[in-house]
């Protein structure tokens, strides 16, 4: 019976924490003038109703490249993102303690200069939430040596939410030539990983 009242709870407490967030926005609004913003990791733009539910501080692990990234020559390649997550906090639950795992596979067309993959990924919580996995769908985009990652969880746990962090590359396997392409790359993050859902 918990289980089966849990989402809903979650979801009733998500909206009474976007009711007080939109209350407070409108105090500061009446009280000051100004114009009161909310604004949610992975989404820069003032919004309402976006409440971020999950996060995890730090996000960092290795990526590996089939058959290899180019300096700037575009192939299409297959990759693998694993990682490991710490620092993580629920909404409701609070801290987690412990680590977890992110895995992504992806595809796309890459090099060492330009990268666009997507594909499919699969969060892990640490085993002390008692949390399913997340499971659903992102993408990667490269700009000035920042990686981009979006998404949305399709299954498991916090399904419908909306997925977001940043990373940058911190070392690599290969020089990016044709006779040594860059095979695998490790990577941190410098944005926290977030799951937000839209309360309207």
């Amino acid at each position: 019976m918990n289980i089966i009242k849990r989402p809903a709870a979650r979801r009733a407490r998500a909206a009474l924490v976007t009711t007080v967030a939109a209350g407070a926005g409108l105090a500061a609004l009446l009280g000051t003038g100004g114009v009161a913003q909310a604004r949610t990791a992975g989404h820069p733009h003032p919004v309402n109703g976006w409440v971020t539910i999950d996060t995890c501080t730090g996000v960092s692990g290795k990526i590996t490249y089939s058959p290899g990234l180019r300096k700037t020559r575009l192939k299409n390649q297959s990759a693998v993102l694993t990682g490991t997550t710490s620092g993580c906090n629920d909404i409701f639950s609070g801290p987690m303690s412990g680590t977890g795992t992110l895995t992504a596979v992806l595809s796309g067309n890459a090099s060492l200069a330009s990268e666009n993959f997507s594909g499919t990924f699969t969060i892990n919580w640490p085993a002390g939430t008692g949390f399913n996995p997340s499971n659903g769908n992102l993408t990667i985009t490269e700009s000035g040596g920042l990686e981009t990652v979006s998404g949305s969880v399709t299954s498991g746990f916090d399904t419908g939410t909306a997925l977001s962090f940043q990373y940058v590359i911190t070392g690599k396997k290969g020089s990016g030539s044709a006779l040594h392409p860059v095979t695998a790359q490790t990577y941190t993050n410098t944005q926290s990983l977030a799951l937000a859902r839209n309360e309207g």
